[in-house]
């Protein structure tokens, strides 16, 4: 058989120069005997005082006997805290009583710091698509300007390309005009003087000419024909120089439609020039 004495605390609270009854003690450390299990009446439980100073405040032992049915005994020692409720700077107090510790579930942040980190992160979301839209309009701006600056010296420099080739068109026609007017006075001073030696240098100095001409202007085809006309109309003079007339007359024939090819030439490239200068 198991006798038992169940306390729901282990001590007491002991007025000072007061006297606490059994019951009393009983209460306060809601003491219960069990024998077997089985709840017993406290009508045999002995509690022993004596080791207890009223008179003054300390901890004092207080010893619990229970006897049961058949006279077998169980004890339980507690403690007795004697001190002066009206003092409450007193150095001894009781202890207090345990009681079950509330439950609360750990936040690791409260609501009102939950909102501000919420806030803080938004504010930087914010701020990097801020920064992000910035520096996508700062480098479109920088593309635009880039794309504005090389259009400008595209244009510039196919302006710059048309008057060169305006230029040039007009100084080579103008060297080929002025070798056919050196060829006709070659071909004049040949039939006052007869003088074949002096023609057949003539015709090798506009020969010469002729060929520098014709190397300036190899990108220009209506200009390279009559430039190659004139080197032939000049080998077949130099040659037959009693025909210098006819062959001569011959070469003048094409000029109209050279003069034509010449003119279509200007026409695109000044329609090229106005397009260039926003005409």
């Amino acid at each position: 058989m198991t006798l038992q004495i169940n306390t729901r605390v282990d001590s007491i609270t002991w007025p000072l120069n007061q006297n606490l009854t059994n019951q009393e003690i009983i209460s306060q450390l809601e003491l219960t005997v069990t024998e077997n299990g089985q709840l017993i009446s406290n009508d045999n439980l002995s509690i022993n005082k004596k080791a207890v100073n009223r008179s003054e405040a300390g901890v004092y032992p207080v010893i619990i006997t229970a006897i049961g049915s058949n006279n077998e005994y169980a004890t339980k020692k507690i403690q007795a805290w004697v001190t002066d409720k009206n003092n409450v700077n007193s150095t001894t107090r009781p202890p207090v009583q345990p009681t079950p510790a509330p439950q609360y579930k750990t936040l690791s942040q409260t609501p009102s710091s939950k909102k501000k980190s919420k806030k803080k992160v938004v504010y930087i979301v914010l701020g990097v698509l801020v920064l992000l839209i910035a520096i996508i309009f700062g480098i479109s701006a920088c593309q635009a300007h880039n794309d504005t600056v090389q259009n400008e010296q595209a244009q510039s420099n196919a302006l710059n390309n048309t008057n060169s080739k305006l230029d040039n068109l007009s100084e080579q026609n103008k060297q080929l005009m002025q070798q056919n007017k050196e060829l006709q006075n070659a071909i004049n001073n040949y039939k006052q003087d007869q003088n074949k030696e002096e023609l057949q240098n003539q015709l090798d100095q506009i020969k010469n000419e002729n060929q520098q001409l014709k190397n300036n202007a190899a990108n220009n085809q209506a200009l390279q024909s009559q430039i190659d006309q004139l080197g032939s109309t000049i080998d077949q003079i130099k040659q037959n120089p009693n025909q210098a007339d006819s062959l001569l007359n011959q070469m003048k024939n094409n000029q109209n439609e050279f003069m034509q090819n010449l003119n279509a030439t200007f026409q695109k490239l000044v329609s090229d020039f106005q397009q260039l200068i926003g005409k």
